[in-house]
């Protein structure tokens, strides 16, 4: 063992702060949440802990609690948000060393060609090409948008 995976070792485990802001979030939340495992990237990981939050807070994921140690990186996420969460890192290609929340996350992450990534809560529902159409009509700048009524008074005078 290197002398580097024992300072990891030792300071992950004096993550206090960490584990103080968890407990206190935990205590609000009512929930202690579920506990994802990353390897890091330094040991062969495919994906950096921020990255993995980011790809979560995306799809509106809520991660606390983080810690880590020699060989991997830890977060806790809502139990009740845990398996959308497997769900959406599963899909983008995060390697999960926890055990699996929905053991079906994997079978639905293998239907899907790589890259593919299930649509954000955050972006509503899907629209129709009408819907699509409408909406840039009323993207269009004022000016341009009342260019005909604009003429048309001009003409009155």
């Amino acid at each position: 063992m290197k002398i580097e995976d024992i300072y990891d070792n030792i300071a992950g485990s004096l993550n206090y702060l960490d584990v103080l802001e968890g407990l206190i979030r935990g205590l609000a939340y009512g929930d202690f949440g579920y506990q994802m495992v990353l390897r890091r990237v330094d040991k062969g990981g495919s994906h950096r802990m921020s990255e993995a939050i980011d790809i979560l807070k995306g799809y509106g994921v809520d991660t606390f609690w983080f810690g880590f140690d020699s060989q991997n990186m830890y977060f806790r996420v809502k139990k009740r948000q845990a398996r959308w969460a497997e769900y959406v890192l599963l899909h983008a290609g995060v390697e999960l060393l926890n055990p699996a929340f929905d053991h079906r996350n994997a079978s639905y992450a293998a239907k899907h060609p790589p890259g593919w990534m299930p649509r954000p809560w955050s972006a509503g529902p899907k629209k129709s090409a009408a819907q699509d159409a409408n909406s840039q009509t009323e993207r269009q700048p004022e000016q341009e948008k009342d260019k005909g009524i604009v003429a048309w008074l001009d003409s009155l005078l």
